[in-house]
């Protein structure tokens, strides 16, 4: 029998087939053609909601809040590699993305060596990628997961009028296959 490795991607953009929607979906399919199992999950289309830092995850009961954030976390928990893809906002992740991260201590120590890897989309070619990125492997490295080896991660440039400008990015594209392609070689190990 043939186990198949799964990766998960989630994409932190408020916005419905946009450039960063384009860009983890271009990462995910490279995968995919490599033979792994993937799935997107879409935050324009999840609710999650703050934290309110009630506490009671920290004393080990379920969380209080009723949205996406549950089904979200078991699909991770489930994954061999998830790949967080954000577009800059004021030189930082998605508010979307921010909530889910907070919430996520009710899954502390349940993604510990899963493979990580980061997208950012930006305005332009430095248009703080680099610090969201960072900000995702921050995110990873508190879980204990397993960084790929590369600079940062996919970086491309975007538009806030044109849904799908990275498509025209090929420096983006191409850290994009990078990305998956040492996902790939991480899974593979």
């Amino acid at each position: 029998m043939v186990l198949v490795m799964k990766v998960l991607g989630i994409c932190g953009s408020p916005r419905k087939g946009a450039n960063t929607e384009y860009a983890l979906n271009f990462t995910l399919n490279e995968l995919k053609t490599m033979g792994f199992e993937t799935e997107a999950v879409l935050l324009s289309e999840k609710e999650v909601k703050f934290c309110n830092h009630c506490g009671k995850c920290l004393e080990g009961k379920e969380c209080p809040i009723k949205d996406s954030a549950r089904e979200i976390f078991e699909k991770m928990q489930l994954a061999d590699a998830i790949i967080v893809a954000s577009p800059v906002y004021y030189v930082g992740v998605s508010a979307q993305i921010k909530a889910l991260f907070d919430r996520s201590l009710m899954i502390r120590g349940k993604l510990k060596g899963k493979v990580g890897g980061a997208i950012a989309v930006g305005q332009a070619r430095n248009g703080g990628q680099e610090i969201v990125c960072e900000q995702i492997i921050n995110w990873m490295l508190t879980h204990e997961m397993k960084i790929v080896p590369m600079r940062f991660g996919g970086m491309l440039v975007g538009s806030m009028k044109e849904l799908e400008a990275v498509k025209r990015d090929e420096v983006g594209l191409n850290s994009c296959k990078n990305l998956a392609k040492k996902i790939a070689e991480a899974l593979q190990k």
